[in-house]
C-alpha cells in the first residue's frame, strides 16, 4: 500500500486529518523506551513519520496549526541523530515538510511562520542540519527566465586583413599592443582616448558561436536592456563586414604566440575601458590598490553579480575553481569545483590571480549565461559568486607580499598571516555578502549574519594565511593519459628540473608535486569548512529574501 493510500485510508477510517497529524507527532515525541531511544530502529521510524508529515503538509496544510511548525522546528534544531550516517536525510525531512507548509498552506501566517523556521534554522544549526534547511530553502520557486539569445550561424564569417581592422574603424593607436592572456590590447588615442581596443583570439577548440555569445552580451547591455546606477563599463562590440566574429588575416608574427590559438583566426573585437585590464588584488609594485579602494570594488562586485543573477544572466567564473586540476581530464566534473561538496580546492591562491572583476566591474562576458531552469542550480550559483568573492578578498592581502608562499628552505609552511588586517577583512566580508543580498534580492539585509563573523575571518587568516597544502599527486593512471611531451611539460611548468625529468619513467609511480597553496590535502575536504557554511548560509538567504519579494504577503 502506498504512503498515500495508507494517510486516505486513515481518514477513511474516521481519524481527522488534524487528529493523524498528532499522531505522526507522537511517533515523534521521545520514545518513553529509554533502551530505544537515539537507536537505528528509533531513527528509522521518526524517519518515515517524517515522511506522512511532509506528505500531510503537501496535501492537508489547512488542518494543523503554529504548534506543528514549532515542532518540526526544534527538530531541525535536535541533535538525538546526530550520530547516525544517515541524519542529513531525517533533518532533510523535517526541512522539505516545513518548506511544504510555505508553498502549500492556504493561511499566509502559517507560511511566514514555516519560513521563519527555517531561517532560524540557518543561525542555529551547523553540520548536516544547516546543510539540509540551506537546501531546502534554495528551491524555494520564484520566476527567474534570462534573456533568449539568437542562434548565431558560422556561415558567413569575414576574412578580415589585420590593418583592415584599424583602417575601417579609424582607429588611432599608441605604442605596440599588449597582451592579455588570448588577446591584444591597444591603446587608443583621440578620438577614443582613455580606451583600449581589445581583438580577443579563440583558442584552439573554441567555435565562432563561443565569440558570438561574448559579443551578444555586450551588445545586450549596450542597448539599454539593463540599467545599472553603479559604476558598470560595458564594452563596445566591434562590427566588421556586418559580423561580430571575424577571421584575421596576417597577424604580424611577433604580436602572438599561436600556441593554443585557433588555426582559422576567429576572433571579436570591442572597445574597452582604460581600466578593463587592471585587477583588483594585484600584487605588482606600482600597481596594488589601497584597501578602501579594493573594498568598494569588491562590494560594487558583489551588488552587480547578484542583481544579474537576479534577471536570470549568470557569470559561471569569476574566478576559477577546481578541485583537482590535473584530474581534470578523466573526472565527469573536468575537476571544476562543486563548493557544495566542500572538497580540497585546488590552487586557490592561482586561481585568484587574475579574476573577472575589476574597477570596471564584471568582465570576460564569454562566462555570462542565460539561466533558465531550477531555482536548486542557481542557489549553486550563487554560491560559486560569493565563494569567488570571498577567495579574491584573501588574495588581496597575501599579494601585499608576493613572494612570501609555498615552503621555506626547511620545508615549512610559509606563515603570512601578518599580511592580513583583521579587521579590514572583517568589513569587506560582511559587505560582500550584504551587497550580493541586496542585489539578488532587491531588498535591504536587515539583520545579523547567520554565522560568526569573528570566527570566520579568523579561520580565514589561518587557514589561507599559512600553506600547510602544497602537495597534489600526479596519479599513475593520470600520466598514462598524457603525451611525453604534455608529460614533461607538465612537471616543467610545476618546477621540476629538466635533468630530473628525463630520469624519471612517465606512468611508473605517483608523483608528489608543490603546487599550492591548496585549501586541504589532496583528495580529502577543504580545510576551510567555515567558509562553506557562510556562503551556504547566504545563498540560502538570497533565495528566501527573493521569495519574500516575490510572495509579499509572507511579510518582511
Amino acid at each position: 500500500m502506498s504512503e498515500a493510500d495508507c494517510l486516505t485510508g486513515t481518514v477513511k477510517l474516521g481519524m481527522s486529518t488534524n487528529s493523524y497529524y498528532q499522531t505522526i507527532i507522537n511517533r515523534l515525541t521521545t520514545n518513553p523506551d529509554s533502551a530505544c531511544k537515539g537507536t537505528a530502529t528509533d531513527f528509522f521510524n521518526k524517519f518515515t513519520a517524517l515522511q506522512e508529515l511532509r506528505y500531510l503538509a503537501e496535501h492537508n496544510s489547512e488542518d494543523t496549526g503554529p504548534e506543528t511548525i514549532t515542532f518540526i522546528s526544534n527538530l531541525l534544531l535536535d541533535t538525538e541523530f546526530s550520530h547516525q550516517r544517515q541524519v542529513y536525510f531525517y533533518y532533510r525531512q523535517a526541512a522539505e515538510t516545513l518548506r511544504s507548509f510555505v508553498l502549500h498552506s492556504s493561511d499566509p501566517l502559517l507560511s511566514s511562520r514555516a519560513l521563519g523556521a527555517l531561517r532560524n534554522a540557518l543561525y542555529h544549526t551547523d553540520g548536516p542540519a544547516l546543510r539540509a534547511t540551506a537546501e531546502s530553502m534554495s528551491s524555494l520557486p520564484f520566476p527567474v527566465n534570462g534573456p533568449e539569445q539568437p542562434l548565431s550561424s558560422q556561415d558567413k564569417i569575414p576574412r578580415i586583413p589585420w590593418q583592415s581592422i584599424f583602417r575601417s574603424n579609424g582607429f588611432n593607436t599608441s605604442g605596440n599592443p599588449q597582451r592579455f592572456g588570448r588577446s591584444l590590447v591597444f591603446k587608443l588615442r583621440q578620438p577614443h582616448r582613455d580606451c583600449l581596443l581589445v581583438l580577443k583570439l579563440a583558442k584552439t577548440g573554441d567555435s565562432p558561436q563561443d565569440l558570438a555569445r561574448e559579443a551578444f552580451w555586450m551588445e545586450f547591455f549596450q542597448t539599454g536592456h539593463c540599467t545599472f546606477e553603479p559604476r558598470f563599463n560595458i564594452p563596445i562590440p566591434l562590427q566588421m563586414n556586418n559580423s561580430r566574429v571575424f577571421r584575421v588575416k596576417d597577424i604580424p608574427d611577433r604580436l602572438v604566440d599561436r600556441t593554443g590559438l585557433h588555426p582559422a583566426g576567429y576572433a571579436i573585437g570591442f572597445i574597452a575601458h582604460r581600466d578593463y585590464f587592471v585587477y583588483p588584488n594585484d600584487g605588482t609594485a606600482g600597481q596594488r590598490i589601497g584597501d578602501l579602494q579594493f573594498k568598494e570594488i569588491m562590494l560594487r562586485n558583489a551588488w552587480l553579480l547578484g542583481k544579474l543573477a537576479s534577471l536570470g544572466i549568470v557569470h559561471c567564473a569569476p574566478i576559477p575553481l577546481f578541485h583537482n586540476r590535473v584530474q581534470a581530464g578523466r573526472r565527469n566534473d573536468h575537476g571544476l569545483y562543486q563548493w557544495f561538496r566542500a572538497g580540497r580546492l585546488d590552487r586557490w591562491l592561482a586561481s585568484c590571480a587574475y579574476p573577472n572583476l575589476g574597477p570596471t566591474g564584471i568582465r570576460d562576458f564569454e562566462h555570462f549565461i542565460a539561466f533558465r531552469g531550477w531555482n536548486r542550480n542557481l542557489y549553486r550559483h550563487i554560491g560559486n559568486h560569493l565563494l569567488s568573492l570571498l577567495l579574491v578578498t584573501g588574495s588581496y592581502f597575501r599579494n601585499k607580499k608576493p613572494s612570501l608562499v609555498g615552503l621555506d628552505k626547511s620545508g615549512n609552511p610559509v606563515d603570512a598571516r601578518c599580511l592580513f588586517e583583521q579587521n579590514a577583512l572583517k568589513e569587506i566580508v560582511r559587505g560582500v555578502f550584504i551587497k550580493y543580498y541586496h542585489g539578488f534580492s532587491g531588498t535591504e539585509f536587515c539583520d545579523s549574519l547567520p554565522f560568526d563573523l569573528d570566527r570566520l575571518v579568523r579561520r580565514m587568516i589561518d587557514e589561507m594565511g599559512v600553506d600547510r597544502h602544497m602537495a597534489e599527486i600526479l596519479r599513475v593512471a593520470d600520466q598514462k593519459d598524457m603525451t611525453d611531451k604534455v608529460f614533461r611539460r607538465f612537471l616543467c611548468e610545476r618546477g621540476y628540473d629538466r635533468h630530473k625529468i628525463d630520469r624519471m619513467e612517465k606512468g611508473e609511480k605517483d608523483i608528489v608535486i608543490n603546487s599550492g597553496p591548496h585549501l586541504g590535502e589532496f583528495n580529502h575536504t577543504i580545510s576551510l569548512p567555515e567558509i562553506i557554511d557562510s556562503v551556504g548560509s547566504v545563498s540560502a538567504l538570497c533565495m528566501a529574501g527573493r521569495y519574500q519579494k516575490e510572495n509579499v504577503h509572507l511579510g518582511c
